[in-house]
């Protein structure tokens, strides 16, 4: 009701309707505070990758890292993180369900005849990675003092969906034809029989999809309308074995061994309802002291309608008016109203260290400060988070493991099977400077590593694509050394992987604090040009650098590759003594006379 704003009705007494019902939504806008904080920036994990002989590999980690950011856009991660901080700050729990679900569904194709037939495809909507945001009273646990989701015994979530989702997910389930929509099926231990019975709460349309899930037993099961959807052995569907459920929480109830956590909206329940018991008491005052009540003395029946403006009443008799004194302070209400005010801030976010500064331009280190600040007051919650996004990368990870590095049979030929592996692309990386795409091929290289250095270095360079790929196939191997020497200049970066040592890779996840409360974009850029204003004068900086990932990378990065901002470098004169001038290395080789008239007009221009 708090996060809600929620409010009682106007009363109906007559003599009570006057009196104010306003609530002030101060929960409401430190809790969006604090989450637009949290979610300034979404967290996403460090991942570092290890052999069986704990030797650190680089490559994996940078692939498992590409892997998540893809699979994080295809759950519209951003979303889920945003909705996940705001649960957290509301309810006694944040929970995340993940899931890599492959859902069909019929559609009717129409022909060039005009005929139109039925068709099996994937559903895109509901197919690939999800991540669902648990309400917690779906949510079913087997011991509420352990704090751990993963080692919970056994979990059971119940939702209520759409028969026509069920009919989607389970048609194809030889039990689903015993499933009614607004019908329970329920069983009785005493006569050890089935029954039906009505819901109401399924309003005739739905359906209660209910999943069992237990660690112990390795057991997985889908009943929907008390109908069993499975086989009654069978096991958690995923390979990694845990639970698909990432929890966190705002702040813990005791020392940590309580599932459920402390919400900010609870915290500031008591206070709230001060402020707005109070808050109410001073805008009746002011009504009060605005329109005070009035007393008659006399015999005329006076009503309302002659108190108005230029409004003349003559009176018979000895009549008057008086003010009735209410005895108000309204002073005094506003400032205990200031007083409970500044203890909410305590329990939450205060104004002033919320990050937010006067209009303008800021140093670095005034938005450092500020910065300081925001995460100060994040505290512990922002801790919190991390864990939520940790827990909620390792499930990431065994999906990925289990579900995009896994070959489809592409065909049969005699005993033999051939294999289809996916590859995934990831736009608008930059790198030196360049805005360039990320391709991630998941292959078993056979055919690639059977082949000899230089074709299969040709090979890989054609598949990036880069400015001279359609000279590889014709290339000499002198010229194939050419190219690599000079470096070869491609608009995407491939990846080729081996799925199968991929998937023998440990992976490790960690959060550090500056990823719970990441520096900003302004902090960032307002480092990079101060770094640039001192370093453009030095000779020994290397000045395209500079230009490239200082001053044209503190801007927007997604206008495309910086290629076209950036001139050609040519060779600079020797001034006497064999040595480069500083101007030669900031604007290039020509005569004296002409770098005269070059810096005459650099210095007219300025």
């Amino acid at each position: 009701k708090l996060w809600n704003n929620w409010r009682e009705g106007l009363s109906e007494d007559s003599d009570e309707s006057w009196r104010s019902e306003a609530t002030r939504p101060i929960v409401r806008n430190r809790a969006v505070s604090i989450a637009a904080h949290v979610t300034g920036q979404a967290i996403v994990p460090v991942v570092v990758a290890q052999n069986d002989n704990q030797e650190e590999d680089k490559d994996a980690a940078i692939v498992m890292g590409e892997s998540m950011e893809w699979a994080n856009e295809q759950a519209e991660y951003e979303k889920t993180f945003l909705f996940a901080v705001v649960a957290a700050l509301v309810n006694p729990a944040s929970i995340i369900h993940t899931e890599f679900a492959e859902i069909m569904r019929t559609i009717k194709e129409i022909q060039d005849s005009g005929k139109w037939t039925k068709k099996e495809v994937l559903d895109e909507l509901l197919s690939g990675f999800k991540d669902t945001i648990v309400p917690i009273e779906e949510l079913f646990i087997a011991n509420i003092y352990e704090q751990d989701i993963q080692k919970q015994p056994y979990l059971l979530w119940k939702k209520i969906i759409s028969y026509d989702i069920a009919k989607q997910k389970y048609a194809d389930n030889t039990n689903f034809k015993y499933i009614k929509p607004g019908i329970q099926v329920v069983f009785d231990t005493q006569t050890d029989t089935f029954y039906e019975q009505p819901d109401e709460e399924l309003q005739g349309n739905l359906v209660e999809e209910a999943i069992y899930y237990d660690r112990l037993q390795d057991l997985q099961l889908t009943l929907v309308g008390g109908v069993l959807m499975d086989d009654p052995e069978q096991p958690l569907k995923r390979k990694d074995k845990l639970y698909p459920f990432a929890k966190g929480g705002y702040e813990l109830i005791n020392e940590g061994n309580f599932f459920y956590y402390f919400p900010l909206v609870r915290k500031m329940k008591d206070d709230a309802e001060i402020i707005n018991k109070l808050y109410r008491m001073v805008v009746d005052q002011a009504v009060l002291q605005t329109e005070p009540p009035v007393a008659i003395f006399g015999e005329e029946i006076i009503n309302a309608s002659i108190i108005a403006p230029r409004t003349i009443t003559q009176f018979a008799g000895e009549t008057k008016l008086e003010k009735i004194d209410t005895g108000g302070n309204l002073s005094a209400g506003l400032s205990v109203l200031d007083r409970i005010e500044a203890s909410v801030s305590e329990s939450s976010s205060d104004v002033l260290q919320s990050g937010q500064s006067i209009k303008g331009s800021q140093t670095a280190f005034e938005i450092s400060r500020l910065e300081q600040n925001a995460k100060i007051m994040l505290g512990l919650f922002g801790k919190m988070i991390g864990f939520l996004v940790r827990d909620l990368g390792k499930l990431r990870i065994g999906d990925i493991l289990q579900f995009m590095t896994v070959g489809e049979i592409d065909e049969i030929v005699g005993d033999n099977a051939s294999l289809k592996y996916k590859s995934f692309l990831i736009p608008n990386k930059m790198e030196d400077g360049q805005n360039k795409s990320h391709r991630i091929v998941f292959n078993d290289m056979s055919e690639v590593l059977s082949q000899d250095e230089n074709e299969r270095a040709r090979q890989v360079m054609a598949m990036e694509g880069g400015m001279k790929s359609e000279m590889l196939g014709q290339s000499t191997p002198e010229q194939m050394d050419e190219f690599v020497n000079k470096g070869f200049n491609s608009k995407q970066k491939l990846y080729i992987v081996n799925p199968s040592v991929f998937r023998e890779l440990k992976y490790k996840i960690f959060i550090s604090p500056d990823m719970v409360t990441p520096p900003s974009d302004n902090f960032k850029k307002a480092l990079n040009l101060e770094l640039y204003d001192r370093a453009i004068a030095n000779p020994f900086a290397n000045q395209e650098a500079l230009y490239r990932d200082l001053l044209l990378g503190s801007y927007d990065k997604s206008k495309g590759d910086v290629d076209k901002y950036v001139s050609q470098p040519q060779a600079p004169m020797q001034e006497a003594g064999g040595q480069p001038s500083v101007l030669n290395k900031l604007f290039g080789q020509g005569s004296g006379g002409e770098r005269n008239r070059a810096v005459g007009q650099l210095q007219a221009n300025a």
